[in-house]
């Protein structure tokens, strides 16, 4: 379950895909390459990304390197350059981001429709044995993984991602829409991944 095969299947596809741009890249627009690298590499970083929580970060690098890449040949911007004003620049969010992104999109979905029951049945709400001020606040119960591959499981991984978001998402996440709730959860991880 390390991903090894997976992740070096992803590095293989996209690197063809991005020098097949490269090839096209004065031909089109900075919005039209920006759609088509989205829709053909950008789509398979996000493709079950949720999956790869907890991952090493090797694997994660690998990744980061094919949207830095990616980013670089968007922007046109030289291999020198430092990526992470590119990516701020694009707003796009880097590969670990993405994916704790995914998680707590996953764990707000569960929470409002109860569906799947399956992934339903992984959520408890914490509560305390006794009044807390942090009582208040909707926070998930996580008892502990015994092993750090028993901590990438979604019972584990949820509340670890749900709790660390601020109280403004997790307190009013049952008012909130799914739009707005994406809008206000891409903007903590933006701020929390780009010092503004």
């Amino acid at each position: 379950m390390s991903f090894d095969p997976h992740v070096a299947n992803i590095c293989k596809t996209s690197f063809c895909h991005i020098r097949a741009l490269r090839r096209i890249r004065k031909l089109l627009t900075i919005s039209d390459i920006k759609t088509v690298a989205t829709a053909v590499v950008s789509s398979r970083l996000d493709y079950c990304n949720s999956l790869l929580y907890g991952m090493t970060d090797c694997n994660i690098n690998k990744l980061q390197r094919i949207q830095n890449s990616l980013a670089r040949l968007v922007t046109n911007s030289n291999s020198r350059c430092h990526i992470t004003p590119v990516l701020a620049e694009l707003h796009w969010l880097p590969v670990s981001a993405r994916i704790e992104y995914k998680v707590a999109l996953l764990t707000y979905k569960t929470m409002t429709t109860e569906r799947p029951i399956y992934l339903n049945e992984l959520l408890k709400l914490y509560k305390p044995a006794r009044q807390l001020r942090s009582s208040s606040h909707c926070s998930l119960h996580d008892d502990g993984a015994k092993t750090v591959f028993g901590s990438r499981a979604f019972c584990h991984a949820a509340p670890t991602v749900w709790n660390a978001l601020p109280s403004s998402l997790t307190d009013e996440f049952q008012t909130m829409s799914l739009t707005v709730f994406k809008r206000h959860l891409k903007t903590h991880f933006y701020k929390k991944s780009f010092v503004l």
